[in-house]
C-alpha cells in the first residue's frame, strides 16, 4: 500500500469510527426506550460499521512486499 494510499486509509477510518461514536445514542434508544429510528439512519449506521471494521482491517493486515513505498 502506498503512503497516499495509507494515508487515505487512515484518514476514513476515523472519520468512520468517529461517526459511529455519534450515532452511539441509537443503541441505547433502541434498548431503554424501545424506539425504532427512521430506516435510513440505521442503514446509514451500518454502513458506516462496516467502513469502519473494514478500515481497521485494512490497516491491521500484513504489510505486502513493496511496504513503504
Amino acid at each position: 500500500m502506498s503512503t497516499r494510499s495509507y494515508r487515505l486509509v487512515v484518514l476514513g477510518c476515523m472519520l468512520s469510527w468517529f461517526l459511529l461514536g455519534l450515532h452511539a445514542p441509537i443503541v441505547h434508544q433502541l434498548t431503554s426506550h424501545h424506539q425504532a429510528p427512521h430506516t435510513s439512519v440505521l442503514v446509514a449506521v451500518a454502513v458506516l460499521a462496516l467502513c469502519a471494521l473494514a478500515a481497521s482491517w485494512a490497516l491491521l493486515r500484513a504489510p505486502g512486499p513493496h511496504a513503504g513505498r
